[in-house]
């Protein structure tokens, strides 16, 4: 079993281009069960959920190049700390090298890669599981993506003239300006866009003339040390939901394609249970909270979905031993 998770940020030029076209974002949103704040602000969402959202949008808005147009307004910053690591970066080569390697992290099961062919360099992308009709216009946005990267790295006046796609040529394209004279050739093993290979050399501008160069926050992990699903499930938990309305294992399952029955029987294996998760998550939430004067008992009980105060208090304490007033009082013995 695989879960595969999608750093939601890279779906932001999307929602301004639904914005823009007067279309509700937040109903094609909704639909795929992605909250708005992890699009602005980053988190983890299914791999799945992403491709699902793309599709829905351009069979909604009826318009086959919507990606295509919709990347024209990326920015470095909707690569989150991926960006930040390519900034550190002195040559297009060794930047370009680090996204790749980084983007399989935040887009898992995705493979990237550069492969250079004497005067073209191909920066490639392989994707070997098809989960959702999304598929294809994935590699519309990695294509416009490695299009944007490359202007942003190397040359903001450069203009792409060749591209390849896996299996099938596609002519989505042509009707962006950017891409109008850009030519599609079928590939038998990856998506690529071509570029003149004597740009790896270059020397990167300065991270104040990289397009985006906004501070992003690093990802928010699961718990060390622990099991790949749990650690996986707690990051996509963690980033999705308000305390208050944590999905069950049957949304869950739908989120990241994959069976409650076999979602339980993970979790059984490495030790733990879907309810112990939730509780873990609240248990690290609360203490949080309680660390914040202003807030009663009452009032964070509320905010981490419980029926009732005296329901916090018994959980509180079957995790610590302690009752919420005490550990706010011990709490606040040890920082004077």
């Amino acid at each position: 079993m695989d879960i595969h998770l999608f750093d939601a940020r890279m779906l932001a030029p999307l929602v301004l281009f639904l914005e823009e076209a007067g279309s509700r974002s937040q109903r094609f949103l909704d639909r795929a069960r992605i909250p708005r704040e992890v699009v602005e602000t980053g988190g983890w969402i299914g791999k799945k959920q992403a491709y699902d959202f793309t599709y829905e949008m351009v069979q909604g808005l009826g318009c086959q190049d919507a990606v295509f147009a919709a990347y024209l307004k990326f920015q470095m910053n909707h690569l989150g700390p991926i960006a930040d690591a390519m900034r550190l970066c002195k040559t297009v080569k060794e930047a370009l090298e680090v996204g790749a390697r980084l983007g399989s992290t935040a887009y898992e099961g995705n493979e990237y890669f550069l492969t250079i062919e004497g005067e073209t360099t191909w920066f490639c992308y392989r994707e070997p599981t098809v989960m959702s009709a999304g598929q294809t216009f994935i590699n519309d946005m990695t294509l416009a993506v490695y299009c944007q990267l490359i202007r942003a790295t190397a040359d903001t006046n450069w203009r792409p003239r060749q591209f390849r796609s896996k299996d099938s040529i596609i002519n989505r394209h042509r009707g962006v300006e950017l891409f109008a004279d850009c030519q599609a050739i079928a590939h038998s093993d990856s998506t690529g866009l071509a570029f003149p290979t004597e740009f790896l050399s270059r020397r990167l501008p300065g991270p104040e003339t990289m397009s985006g160069s906004t501070p992003s926050h690093d990802w928010e992990f699961g718990p060390q040390n622990s099991e790949p699903v749990v650690e996986k499930l707690c990051r996509l938990l963690a980033s999705q939901f308000s305390y208050g309305k944590l999905p069950t294992l049957d949304v869950v399952g739908s989120m990241v394609d994959v069976s409650p029955r076999t979602l339980k029987r993970q979790l059984t294996a490495a030790g733990t249970s879907y309810t112990g998760l939730l509780d873990r998550l609240r248990f690290d939430v609360a203490c949080e909270m309680l660390a914040i004067p202003q807030m009663t008992i009452r009032e964070v009980s509320i905010e981490l979905g419980y029926s009732g105060t005296n329901n916090f208090v018994r959980s509180f304490r079957r995790m610590t031993g302690l009752t919420p007033g005490e550990y706010r009082r011990r709490l606040i013995h040890d920082m004077f």
